[in-house]
């Protein structure tokens, strides 16, 4: 990994000088009024120029990228961004430092959406009947049905077989609470709906090898452009600063909305950051394929993450490469090379491998293969190959060992 822990400097090194957190504040009670607050701003000062300066390292995203491309699903932040882990404790109380929490992945110290986090957002898109405290239970039904008879290869009568093709009316409309209970239960808790002899349907446990998993999503590559507002940003930015304002009298709230607004810097994803969203889903109730796109409307539809009410957390679309031998999407901007680890040994000298020319993007072809049963992704200048088109089929010839961090040098027939 070519880029500092950046989880490390947010919550280790924040709040220290030279490692010992004792010196940072040894000096502080000799201090008083503005003095104090000058110290602590220029100490924070330092350390947010440095977390906000970190380039995006594309290496350390496709180590974290464990899935096929078939069983991802890849979004880009819009305005304000995205933020997340808002709630684990960061303040001291002092000037100049970021008040909020965030969460990072404790190896590589990049942001990133636990699968807990994206299994529970999902869910809560679901009635969930059995919890008497989750409103508008109806609203739930009628939405998922909307959804769910927009998924595409249906069987013939399955909409009108399980009642999804109108409003949602209890009285009327029995069998569609039930598919969609049965559908919450299958994908969250693991659960099928099994018909006894006398009748009536128990949900029993399914294998734990066959049911649906929810990975941590990761940061894929950036489009933000770099703005010259501060000596930290940098041509690639990936995460940025923000502010909330409250207008809260603690002591007397009654006396709120007459009450100054107190900025509070928190550290967010920055707009035109894509992320990208793995599973591994089985065949059920829906297919695999079917329910991946029901989770590509929620998330589009719903948004993940913190303050998702004022604007956080919402996306737009963006394709993701296909498998080798499937039909290509349009071009899209994709991250620098992808090479995973397990592929390192596979790149020799005089190796070679049938691939697939996946998008024409600026000055660059991109081609997918496999090495080491693992999917990566290279480009090569366009001047090159000038008669290649997306689709077509070639072989990748390598040239020089693989070297972690350096281009792959190869040939394209």
């Amino acid at each position: 990994m070519n880029t500092p822990n950046i989880g490390w400097q947010y919550y280790k090194d924040y709040h220290q000088i030279d490692g010992d957190q004792i010196s940072l504040f040894r000096n502080a009670p000799n201090l008083k009024g503005d003095r104090r607050d000058e110290y602590f701003k220029r100490h924070y000062e330092e350390k947010n120029a440095a977390i906000l300066g970190t380039l995006f390292d594309s290496n350390t995203s496709t180590c974290l990228q464990i899935v096929s491309p078939d069983d991802k699903l890849r979004f880009k932040t819009t305005y304000p961004g995205l933020t997340l882990g808002t709630g684990y404790t960061h303040e001291t109380g002092e000037l100049g430092e970021f008040k909020l929490g965030f969460f990072f992945d404790h190896t590589t110290g990049y942001p990133c959406i636990p699968g807990s986090t994206v299994k529970g957002c999902l869910r809560s898109m679901f009635p969930q009947k059995e919890h008497e405290e989750v409103a508008n239970k109806d609203g739930k039904y009628n939405y998922l049905a909307s959804v769910i008879r927009e998924l595409s290869s249906l069987k013939e009568g399955f909409i009108a077989e399980n009642e999804l093709g109108k409003e949602y009316d209890e009285k009327e409309h029995q069998k569609r609470e039930s598919f969609i209970d049965h559908l919450e239960l299958e994908i969250f808790e693991g659960k099928i709906p099994v018909k006894k002899e006398d009748g009536t349907i128990e949900n029993q446990p399914i294998c734990i090898y066959n049911r649906d998993i929810f990975f941590d999503a990761y940061l894929v590559s950036t489009d933000h452009p770099a703005i010259n507002r501060s000596s930290y940003q940098n041509r690639k930015p990936f995460i940025g600063d923000d502010y909330i304002t409250p207008h809260i009298n603690r002591k007397k709230p009654e006396m709120s909305p007459f009450t100054n607004p107190i900025p509070l810097m928190f550290l967010k994803i920055l707009p035109e950051v894509t992320i990208q969203f793995q599973f591994d889903l089985k065949a059920g109730l829906l297919t695999k394929e079917q329910k991946q796109e029901l989770f590509n409307r929620l998330l589009l539809d719903f948004g993940i993450g913190a303050k998702t009410n004022v604007g956080y957390g919402q996306f737009e679309e963006v394709a993701v490469l296909p498998s080798t031998g499937k039909k290509p999407l349009p071009p899209l901007n994709l991250p620098d090379d992808q090479i995973p680890d397990k592929s390192i040994p596979s790149l020799k000298k005089k190796a070679s491998f049938p691939g697939e020319m996946i998008a024409q993007t600026g000055d660059y072809n991109r081609y997918q293969f496999k090495a080491g049963n693992e999917v990566c992704i290279v480009r090569k200048r366009t001047d090159k190959n000038p008669a290649l088109n997306v689709g077509d089929k070639v072989t990748i010839h390598v040239k020089l060992d693989y070297k972690r961090g350096a281009p792959l040098v190869f040939q394209v027939e």
